[in-house]
């Protein structure tokens, strides 16, 4: 196997694996049942408003129309690994949530967000740093960081609350963990942005 194939291996199993992380994250970060990320919070809420649609299919049309704008924009932000995450994602999500003991505990609670944060970020940034297709929010976020040269954390905290102030008006439900990983989520990304080229490498 020469050394091009083994690059493209193991980036393909550094996105499996990013896939794996991020679902992890939003299975612990749900478990929590402290509030869901901003995106969620408005597909949840938008959802039940319109009626006809159920949550997960209001979630698969918004990161389809993601996509396709991600594309039209930037067309290295998509392959993929995008395909595989908006495939995949869903398995480590029911496997995890359900390995996770459910507590009424505050302080374990938070813990939960916080460790669901950080898996979210790893998962989401090992995504990008493969190169074979980004998520279909990361995807979109970054058609604004290439095209207008936009700092991806300020996007980032831009997107979020759009989405936290859709919720608002279609009165979804916003917790404590939906402000936490508001706060925390786009400089988790962005200090792991920063770092992960020192551990995960493919020449």
């Amino acid at each position: 196997m020469n050394s091009e194939m083994k690059s493209k291996m193991k980036r393909f199993v550094v996105t499996l694996l990013g896939i794996f992380f991020l679902g992890a994250g939003v299975a612990i970060d749900t478990a929590a049942a402290l509030g869901t990320d901003c995106m969620a919070g408005f597909n949840e809420a938008f959802a039940r408003t319109l009626g006809y649609v159920t949550f997960g299919q209001m979630t698969t049309i918004i990161e389809i129309l993601m996509v396709i704008y991600a594309y039209l924009r930037s067309k290295k932000t998509v392959g993929i690994g995008t395909v595989l995450s908006m495939l995949l994602v869903q398995f480590p999500i029911d496997l995890v949530y359900n390995l996770v003991p459910q507590t009424q505990n505050l302080v374990v609670r938070i813990l939960y967000v916080l460790i669901g944060i950080l898996l979210i970020s790893l998962g989401a940034e090992m995504i990008i740093h493969a190169d074979l297709g980004m998520g279909a929010y990361e995807a979109f976020m970054y058609s604004f960081v290439y095209a207008r040269g936009w700092k991806f954390i300020y996007v980032k905290y831009v997107c979020d609350a759009i989405f936290l102030l859709g919720t608002v008006i279609f009165r979804g439900q916003i917790g404590l963990g939906t402000v936490i990983t508001y706060l925390l989520t786009p400089k988790c990304m962005d200090l792991i942005n920063k770092n992960i080229d020192r551990f995960i490498r493919f020449e």
